[in-house]
């Protein structure tokens, strides 16, 4: 009786472990997929020995490298480039460091921007995006004649609610200019921001932010005009989200006469 008594115990005992190592690596499996950032930094960032962002430099960790988050930014008291955030503890290849988490994203870059030379198109980043684990990204493409002046309009709608992360990616993939970063917080209703390298051909190459009068984002546009057409980005929130995941929607538009 006693050795049928050891030997259920033991069987309990087994069958345990393997619903708890079973259960660990689901977790494990999940808080990874659940963690994975890519850099959006255009020249790469920065990997710290520690949170200090003057710490020894580790490694560069290039345009659209993939790092594992550790551990959260204590706190978001840093500003590069108008971004706000905070040194991450993260995991890149075997090592282990410190990075600024104003430039990262759950969603990869775009390989090139969709308006300079080449076949790289929307739809194609499209398909990349959805590949990112429990993402929501909704595609819509839109052709309009305004009597001999043609529009056309490709959206993609992503599950974030985070306007930097948005501007990044608009940033990379419809080629706004580099010296136009993301906008300053401030109250008023309307900022323009010219660009500074605007070249003497261009009619308009300027930022446009509108706000709220609590000072809320309601959209980010970047518009460039010169004879011929023109073509912008708008970023927005997405009116194809529900209560429980909200969007952003960016919007590229382009105009011929």
């Amino acid at each position: 009786m006693r050795l049928t008594i050891n030997f259920r115990k033991q069987l309990t005992f087994m069958g345990l472990t393997v619903v708890l190592a079973l259960f660990f690596a689901f977790r494990f499996v999940e808080m990874e997929d659940n963690t994975t950032f890519y850099v959006l930094a255009p020249s790469g960032l920065n990997l710290r020995k520690d949170a200090d962002p003057n710490s020894a430099k580790l490694d560069l960790v290039p345009l659209g490298g993939k790092v594992t988050l550790i551990t959260p930014p204590a706190a978001k008291n840093m500003n590069i480039d108008q971004l706000s955030g905070g040194m991450a503890q993260v995991k890149y290849g075997t090592k282990t460091g410190y990075i600024f988490d104003g430039y990262l994203s759950k969603f990869p870059p775009p390989k090139k921007a969709i308006n300079t030379e080449g076949e790289y198109k929307i739809e194609t980043y499209v398909e990349k995006l959805r590949e990112v684990p429990d993402a929501t990204v909704l595609h819509e493409e839109h052709t309009m004649d305004y009597g001999g002046i043609y529009s056309s309009e490709s959206s993609i709608h992503l599950s974030t609610q985070n306007w930097q992360e948005a501007f990044l990616i608009a940033k990379l993939l419809m080629n706004i200019p580099p010296k136009l970063l993301y906008p300053k917080v401030n109250r008023a209703v309307e900022t323009i921001i010219p660009n500074p390298d605007k070249k003497e051909q261009a009619w308009s190459d300027e930022l446009k932010v509108e706000r709220d009068k609590s000072g809320q984002l309601i959209s980010i546009s970047y518009y460039y005009r010169s004879e011929g057409g023109g073509w912008g980005a708008v970023i927005t929130r997405s009116t194809e989200g529900t209560e429980t995941q909200k969007l952003l929607k960016i919007a590229y538009t382009g105009i011929a006469d």
